[in-house]
């Protein structure tokens, strides 16, 4: 297995926003993540699966990124890694469906999408904090 820390990624400045950013900032990283997180993919091939069709060359760049930032570990032997997520790799969770919620309210067709995606991969949408009130 491996794991680094994430100051290997340049800082800009100390604003915990921007650090993220650079951590994670890319859509490829977020969409790995997101996969692992909600749809429970572990396997190089499953995350080229996916509907966004990431390319080989883009999903391995950022796998070995998402490992050296300590977003993720993997083990097994190279062809047949298996990829889980780390204690900080899940502490995005909330994130990701932070966006998931944003998409799902403001873009048409996003919410069936999300709904149909969650049924393939039988688990549950994420749904709002109740303790939180929609401001306008």
């Amino acid at each position: 297995m491996k794991s680094n820390h994430p100051e290997i990624v340049e800082k800009r400045s100390d604003c915990p926003l921007s650090r993220t950013l650079d951590l994670i900032g890319d859509k490829w990283s977020l969409l790995i993540i997101r996969d692992m997180l909600f749809f429970g993919k572990n396997t190089y091939n499953a995350f080229l699966d996916s509907a966004e069709k990431i390319s080989t060359n883009i999903l391995n760049d950022r796998l070995i990124k998402l490992a050296a930032t300590g977003l993720i570990d993997y083990n097994g032997p190279d062809k047949r890694k298996k990829y889980t997520l780390t204690p900080m790799g899940r502490d995005l969770k909330p994130i990701l469906e932070a966006f998931g919620m944003y998409g799902s309210k403001h873009f048409r067709g996003a919410k069936e999408y999300l709904n149909e995606q969650m049924a393939l991969a039988k688990v549950k949408p994420p749904r709002a904090d109740p303790k939180r009130r929609a401001t306008k």
